[in-house]
């Protein structure tokens, strides 16, 4: 009886387990067909035929296309995205928003031979739009055909204050032969225009920083191109060539890089400990003397500049005396002279010396015979110590030598007449008032 009673619980112990089994197989069919009804999906994998690559669409509901794919549909036969060298981890193309109409553009760079030109090389930059049938074309285009070896710069950013992006561009021709940093607005009509163009040979950074009126825009630090730079160890040119500049107004009708006076000293006051620090070595070398003046002068620290000056002086004069020198070597001592005299005037005209300073530049005027850019900046001061003294004449007379010796070397409207010009034309817009009274 025992035995029979215990086959009897095993069958319906089996008889409970196949049931429970059915009965799960019953819930997960049913699960899958309403997710099917529900979703309208194939949940099950296709056949490896059946596998195939994304195809891409101008459809604009495809919202899944990202910019880059968009972009690769428009390069040329031979071409391939351009990826720069700085910023660091900038993209070849980007999607942004240019006129702020929630309408997104795609901003592409590409380099490469092209197959339908005799294998040109080439490097270029194009916009896509979406026109009203919502298919993606060219609506701007702009190709390079010069011996280009690297795309150093690229990015997008507004340098402006407009609150419009413009397009930095800097294009590497060489190591002996520099770059050259090309600014265009996007947002000018009909069509993006090349504002600025100027060759340098190292763009430090491009960073925001906070101006006198608490304006936040991008700054420039930027070692201007000089091909007698490369095989030179002249610090003290080196100085002169790193210019910090952002962009404004240089007066009614230009716009440009200008320099920006009121940060010089978040970018020299390390140069002026550096400095202070290599001359107890080096205290005969000149040249960095020149570049501690400099930047003492741009931090504000004009006594201590005038120390710097005189000990500068009785280095280069002490030299001069020597008469070992070869013609060259001379000339270039000569040369520092005058630059250390055209900063000790700075320095006078800041400390409100300004007969001191008048006295000096009048003197190392007579000096230069022909066009000159030490000129510039003798004629400038000279204006500025004439305004210190209200001999506005004579000021606005020198302001504006200043202005024309600018334009006589590097060309009215280009990048370098813009930013050597622009100090001239700013006192000379100051005294306007004084000058029509």
């Amino acid at each position: 009886m025992k035995e029979d009673e215990y086959e009897t619980m095993n069958t319906i112990n089996t008889m409970i387990k196949r049931n429970r089994m059915i009965l799960k197989y019953i819930l997960t069919a049913v699960v899958v067909t309403l997710l099917l009804t529900i979703t309208g999906c194939n949940v099950l994998p296709p056949p490896a035929g059946a596998i195939k690559p994304p195809q891409y669409s101008n459809d604009v509901n495809h919202s899944g296309e990202d910019a880059k794919a968009i972009a690769r549909r428009f390069l040329i036969p031979g071409t391939q995205f351009a990826y720069p060298i700085h910023p660091k981890n900038e993209d070849a193309v980007k999607e942004i928003d240019i006129e702020g109409d929630g309408q997104r553009e795609i901003i592409a760079l590409y380099r490469g031979r092209e197959i339908n030109n005799n294998n040109n090389e080439v490097f270029g930059v194009f916009i896509l739009k979406q026109g009203e049938n919502q298919e993606w074309n060219i609506f701007w285009q702009y190709q390079y055909d010069a011996s280009i070896i690297a795309l150093d710069w690229g990015e997008v950013r507004d340098i402006s204050g407009d609150g419009y992006p413009e397009l930095l561009l800097g294009w590497s021709i060489g190591y002996r032969m520099g770059s050259n940093l090309d600014i265009f607005s996007l947002v000018d009509k009909p069509e993006p225009k090349l504002v600025s163009s100027i060759k340098y040979s190292e763009i430090m950074r491009i960073e925001d920083r906070k101006g006198n009126n608490n304006e936040i825009r991008p700054i420039f630090a930027i070692y201007l191109y000089d091909e007698d730079m490369f095989d030179s160890t002249d610090e003290g040119r080196r100085a002169e060539l790193l210019k910090i500049l952002r962009w404004g107004q240089s007066d009614s009708t230009e716009q440009g890089l200008i320099p920006a006076k009121d940060v010089y000293g978040v970018y020299y006051t390390d140069t002026i400990e550096e400095m202070q620090t290599s001359l107890a070595i080096y205290w005969n070398d000149f040249r960095r003397w020149y570049v501690l003046a400099d930047a003492q002068i741009k931090c504000g620290k004009f006594n201590d500049a005038l120390t710097s000056i005189e000990n500068a002086l009785n280095v280069v004069q002490s030299f001069i005396d020597r008469r070992t020198y070869d013609k060259n070597s001379i000339d270039d001592l000569l040369m520092y002279q005058r630059k250390f005299k055209i900063l000790r005037t700075e320095a006078y005209i800041e400390l409100g010396m300004y007969y001191e300073a008048i006295h000096e530049l009048n003197k190392i005027s007579d000096t230069y015979n022909g066009e000159n850019e030490e000129l510039v900046k003798v004629y400038l001061n000279l204006g500025r110590a004439y305004i210190g003294v209200n001999q506005y004449g004579n000021a606005s007379l020198y302001l504006n030598k200043s202005s024309e010796m600018a334009e006589l070397l590097y060309g009215k409207g280009s990048a370098l007449y813009i930013i050597n010009s622009y100090p001239a034309k700013t006192e000379l817009q100051y005294i306007k008032p004084f000058i029509s009274k």
